[in-house]
């Protein structure tokens, strides 16, 4: 009975397709670009939505500030790419640098964010 259950749930597994990053978080991430135009921003494995995002300035410098993984990071306003999120939502597409003896560090490839006014 048990090696029944195990074989049907693989099988509606297998079935059902691979499901990528881009379609859990709700939002196909492959057209957006990176701030060249050219690169793409991001594969099927380092965007998310951002649970909350505020523009503003640090030192001067225009920068986003997103809350990812429960965590305030602040990115440079030029990695914005042109094209705004379909969704009405902010996007971080990039990795947590968890290497050496500092705490998780963002590696930011770019940030998609929704038209203004949303």
């Amino acid at each position: 009975m048990r090696f029944a259950i195990i074989a049907s749930a693989t099988m509606l597994l297998t079935t059902a397709g691979p499901v990528s990053a881009h379609e859990i978080a709700g939002m196909n991430y492959t057209p957006y670009k990176m701030p060249d135009g050219v690169t793409s921003c991001c594969n099927d494995k380092d965007c998310s939505p951002a649970s909350d995002f505020v523009e503003a300035t640090d030192a001067g410098k225009p920068v986003v500030r997103l809350l990812i993984e429960g965590k305030w990071i602040i990115v440079d306003r030029k990695k914005v790419v042109a094209e705004d999120a379909n969704d009405g939502r902010a996007h971080w597409c990039g990795k947590m640098d968890h290497g050496g003896y500092k705490k998780s560090q963002p590696v930011t490839y770019c940030i998609i964010l929704p038209p203004r006014g949303t």
